[in-house]
């Protein structure tokens, strides 16, 4: 059966356009040219174009690579707050950046410091029944620890399949393909820690 296209979701697409003119500000006020900005983050023209223009979903690698190119942080693209203090960074709900599933049933909300996130990517995860968040391979050596809040989720690597309730860790290699499913009746809640293993070498 195919799949049901999912309906936009607004506050993606406003986080998007955020994003795109956020990106070409900064560009023009640095006078930069698409080159420029391309030869500086390693990230290719039209990809750029394309995300000025709201034509495409960057991911997180990709802005944390042009906003270290502009000057500036991921947390501050993204967000319309402005800094309330050098020792505390208060983020709101308004704020808080949010990733849907590809079948719009689990939904991750970065919570930890988008500064940080080539090192360690910090989430709070929300799936509802049956929902499933598949996930490409991250950089050799990575793990992820996903502690259950409430609810039962099942992880499985490459055609292993381990689960957990309420209260319980599952930490397993985030180097391989890996998907995480919500096997329960209910919706499943977790916090989701994801340590890349290639960065912190390179540091």
């Amino acid at each position: 059966m195919a799949r049901q296209k999912r309906l936009p979701c607004p506050e993606t697409e406003a986080l998007s356009e955020k994003l795109g003119q956020t990106i070409l500000r900064l560009r023009t006020v640095d006078k930069m040219s698409l080159g420029d900005l391309s030869e500086l983050s390693g990230v290719a023209k039209s990809m750029i174009s394309q995300i000025e223009k709201n034509e495409t979903n960057p991911t997180l690698a990709t802005l944390s690579r042009l906003s270290q190119a502009l000057g500036t942080s991921v947390e501050a693209m993204v967000s319309d707050a402005p800094t309330e203090s050098a020792l505390v960074q208060h983020a709101k709900p308004q704020d808080t950046p949010r990733l849907l599933s590809q079948d719009g049933l689990c939904e991750l909300r970065i919570i930890g410091s988008l500064d940080t996130i080539q090192f360690v990517q910090w989430y709070d995860f929300t799936a509802k029944p049956g929902g499933i968040l598949e996930s490409s391979p991250h950089p050799a050596g990575s793990i992820e620890n996903l502690s259950v809040l409430t609810g039962k989720l099942e992880v499985t690597v490459e055609g292993e399949t381990w689960s957990a309730p309420a209260g319980e860790t599952l930490r397993y290699r985030a180097d391989r393909p890996h998907s995480i499913r919500n096997i329960g009746e209910t919706e499943a809640h977790a916090t989701m820690v994801n340590i890349l293993a290639h960065a912190v070498r390179s540091r």
